[in-house]
């Protein structure tokens, strides 16, 4: 596959790589800063997807893979793209909109009180809709982990809300 022909698949999954950015950062601009460095590492990187249908699983586990490495302080190196793709990131922030649409404060609440690597399984199963094998390749870990993590992540949401309710707090 060519640079430019990668590039603009790989721009259909900027808005699933800023999600998860903000998800990772829990900054915008820190999310958009290690997009640009995922996408520039993914571009380099190419050659080693093996299936391009599952390139948003793949973009998601060089994503991890950038992310793990900055917090290490093995920054990768920062390239610039030149030369625009004609797409334009889009015009509000959907993880926020998903957040007001659908979640109330107790859900947030629940969803928060997760440990992280249950959060991100969860959150790349239901809103990314990631397949298990997909979410296990962003986490780097066997397709069983994944299925216990989504599974106490479940049961863990449904006890705090149950004790919410309990207590009258919904």
């Amino acid at each position: 596959m060519s640079s430019r022909a990668f590039i603009e698949r790989a721009l259909e999954h900027l808005p699933a790589l800023r999600r998860v950015g903000r998800r990772l950062t829990g900054s915008p601009a820190e999310a958009d800063d290690l997009v640009q460095d995922t996408v520039a590492r993914a571009l380099e990187q190419r050659g080693e997807l093996r299936d391009p249908e599952r390139l948003k699983g793949w973009l998601l586990a060089v994503q991890r893979t950038v992310f793990l490495n900055s917090r290490r302080g093995l920054r990768p190196r920062l390239e610039v793209l030149e030369g625009g793709m004609g797409r334009e990131s889009p015009a509000g922030d959907l993880e926020a909109e998903l957040h007001a649409r659908t979640l109330s404060s107790a859900m947030k609440a629940a969803l928060e009180s997760l440990c992280p690597e249950w959060r991100d399984a969860l959150w790349l199963r239901e809103v990314e809709e990631l397949s298990y094998e997909e979410i296990a390749q962003v986490q780097g870990c066997p397709v069983g982990t994944v299925r216990s993590r989504l599974a106490r992540a479940r049961l863990a949401m449904f006890d705090f809300l149950e004790k919410e309710k309990a207590h009258g707090s919904l």
